[in-house]
């Protein structure tokens, strides 16, 4: 089983992220960033086709893609949990939804966590740098949304590197660090790794064993600095606890897939694990492929 931990499909509300937006054909080679140096073509992105992206996930062999909602402001705009309710409901058992919550209304934000856990979502996405102001992750007054989460058995994801925030501060691990130990029965997904604090990142997963580190595209992108070290990580102390995710539509679904496939694993089990083992074991789902 494949399961992509993080997709944003071209669907309602996620098509206004500024993941969407289009992109330069021919940019300048100085300043282009990264994230969209060899691109290749992906008609699900052009065609902002639900179908499309259907398909390329089954030409990708992704059972499961996990869609999260999202609360930030322009530009980077923010994704409905209705949006992703009704994306559950027309694709069954293709998706898995995590909701987001303001993190500036604490109270209202635990009654959303309250109605989220009950409607069969599986977790909550937190993006607290891109709040206004910015807040670190481990930042006390958002701690009841983390016991809620915990009481909910839904499962705490924060993204983390170097585009969330004012700053490289922001993404520093020691922050997931602090709420792990102050919440040990929450389970945690650090999206994107904490680029590029890669070595901290591992040395935090490496302590708090409820910390789940998803370096996604920061993973499987050839060249990547720091890439080795969640790799290395894998073969020693986190092979339970690798996930992978394409972060579409930074990348497309099949060259992630390939990717990850190919990075320098000590044993086809371990890749199986990231690939989708870890993720059905945490998510609660059948290790199985669903079509």
């Amino acid at each position: 089983m494949i399961i992509d931990f993080r997709v944003r499909p071209p669907y309602k509300s996620f098509k206004k992220l500024h993941l969407f937006a289009r992109r330069n054909p021919n940019p300048d080679p100085g300043t282009v960033d990264g994230l969209e140096l060899n691109l290749p073509p992906y008609r699900s992105f052009d065609d902002l086709s639900m179908e499309a992206f259907v398909e390329e996930m089954d030409e990708a062999g992704v059972d499961i893609g996990v869609v999260c909602g999202r609360v930030a402001p322009p530009p980077y705009m923010g994704v409905e949990n209705d949006d992703i309710a009704d994306l559950l409901q027309q694709y069954p058992n293709r998706f898995v939804g995590f909701g987001a919550v303001d993190v500036g209304d604490v109270p209202a934000g635990v009654a959303t966590i309250k109605r989220l856990a009950a409607d069969g979502f599986k977790g909550i996405a937190f993006d607290n740098p891109w709040h206004i102001p910015p807040l670190y992750d481990d930042d006390e007054r958002l701690f009841p949304l983390y016991e809620e989460c915990a009481a909910r058995g839904l499962i705490a994801m924060f993204t983390s590197s170097i585009y969330v925030g004012p700053d490289l501060s922001y993404c520093d691990p020691i922050h997931i660090q602090r709420v792990a130990q102050s919440h040990p029965g929450l389970t945690i997904v650090n999206c994107h790794g904490s680029w590029p604090w890669t070595t901290n990142a591992c040395g935090v997963a490496h302590m708090c064993t409820n910390v789940y580190l998803m370096p996604d595209f920061y993973l499987y992108v050839p060249n990547t600095p720091g890439a080795d070290d969640y790799v290395n990580a894998a073969n020693y102390f986190m092979s339970y606890r690798l996930l992978h995710a394409s972060s579409y539509p930074v990348r497309p679904l099949k060259e992630s897939v390939d990717n990850f496939s190919k990075l320098g694993f000590a044993s086809d089990a371990i890749m199986r694990r990231g690939l989708g083992g870890n993720a059905a074991r945490i998510l609660g789902i059948s290790d199985k492929p669903s079509n």
